[in-house]
């Protein structure tokens, strides 16, 4: 591969859509042109579309609902209140969907503080207290999911236990969730991390955490509710905002994005794109010599972001993604969240909606064909306007 080049293609990619990208500025928009060549000569019914990327939720939300400066807004994690506030400006739209995204806190499995080979959260260098499961178990315990979906959530996104979410032949029977931190507090002691002041120590290590999301008004009180309920029970925690635009972009020289996870902890949502969600199950997956775990060898494009490794979680994929009978696949996968969630591999905190967003008044919603499964952009070639 040329230096450079990756980039290079992501900047002006060359496709068969219905645009062509005019121009692209990263972190901040990304201007289409129609595209002359397009399989269907009578679409798309745009000439151009700017499609606006980073900056906060509220404010894509206030662009389409109140001012009317924009067409469309998608992923508006924003307060109920907030959006039905915007709303009454008369200009838009706000929609549900129901969905699978998962809202989550990542735990990051590896040392991102200690460089090993020239890298740091190198796979072959375990956390030096998140490794221990019981540090991982408190932390779940610590986690009010009922405050922050009655608080920060809306109608039909709910708190979960699971990974796997809003696809009925996958639910498990086998898990529950509870907010106990007199038991997280017990956990602790029973696992040898003692009081030191305010912090937990063991062995000279102390529970100190940095906890890495997006600049987002429902991620930051989030981030508040959590934080308290683990400094209650001697976990020190380190709050710390991204730009979207930074925490979720694939550049390789981004120290800042999920894909390097310099932070012992993030939150984020994503979920399966497939209704076999095994694209999705793939997140924990370490994957032959380690291949499928983000790194320095693979320019951090690993889809395992949290160098989760567990052998047994392993077999359970490379048998799922070749199971034909959708029964049994069903039964893998629901095995394979149970190991997840047994193991706190992961914190499952809110069952999101596929999405939230809003349209302009003058966007023929019933075009947009929003679902669980794709991009809200899939069918732009079929998008119009009003006839008004």
């Amino acid at each position: 591969e040329v230096e450079g080049s990756a980039d290079a293609f992501n900047a002006n990619p060359i496709g068969t859509g219905p645009f062509v990208v005019e121009s692209f500025s990263p972190n901040d928009q990304v201007i289409y042109q129609a595209n002359p060549n397009y399989r269907d000569p009578n679409k798309p019914y745009f000439a151009s579309v700017n499609l606006k990327g980073g900056g906060d939720a509220a404010s894509a939300a206030r662009a389409v609902l109140q001012t009317g400066d924009w067409d469309h807004a998608w992923n508006l994690q924003v307060e109920p209140a907030v959006l039905a506030d915007l709303a009454k400006g008369g200009k838009g739209t706000f929609y549900a969907v129901a969905g699978t995204d998962l809202e989550r806190i990542n735990i990051n499995h590896s040392d991102p503080n200690t460089e090993v080979e020239g890298q740091r959260s190198y796979y072959k260098q375990p956390h030096p207290f998140l490794s221990d499961k019981a540090v991982r178990q408190a932390m779940n315990l610590a986690t009010d999911r009922d405050t922050i979906t009655t608080q920060f959530y809306g109608e039909g996104e709910l708190p979960t236990p699971d990974v796997l979410n809003g696809l009925p032949a996958f639910d498990s029977p086998n898990t529950s969730y509870e907010f106990n931190l007199d038991k997280a507090s017990q956990i602790l002691d029973d696992a040898g991390w003692t009081m030191d002041g305010d912090v937990r120590t063991k062995d000279g290590v102390q529970l100190k955490i940095t906890y890495a999301t997006t600049i987002n008004s429902v991620r930051q009180k989030t981030q508040q509710v959590i934080k308290q309920a683990f400094e209650e029970i001697g976990i020190k925690v380190n709050l710390q905002q991204v730009d979207s635009g930074i925490f979720f972009d694939g550049s390789p020289g981004n120290e800042q994005n999920i894909n390097h996870f310099y932070t012992d902890i993030n939150m984020y949502t994503s979920g399966p794109s497939t209704p076999t969600p095994t694209d999705f199950m793939i997140l924990w997956y370490t994957g032959p010599d380690a291949s499928n775990i983000a790194q320095q060898a693979n320019r951090w494009n690993g889809q395992n972001v949290t160098r989760y490794q567990n052998p047994e979680y392993d077999k359970l994929y490379d048998q799922v993604r070749v199971e034909t009978d959708l029964e049994k696949a069903a039964q893998i996968l629901i095995q394979m969240n149970d190991l997840l969630i047994n193991d706190v591999a992961v914190i499952p905190l809110v069952n999101r909606a596929a999405d939230k967003y809003a349209n302009s008044n003058t966007l023929v919603n019933d075009n947009l064909a929003i679902s669980s499964f794709e991009l809200n952009y899939w069918n732009i070639a079929n998008w119009t306007r009003t006839a008004s």
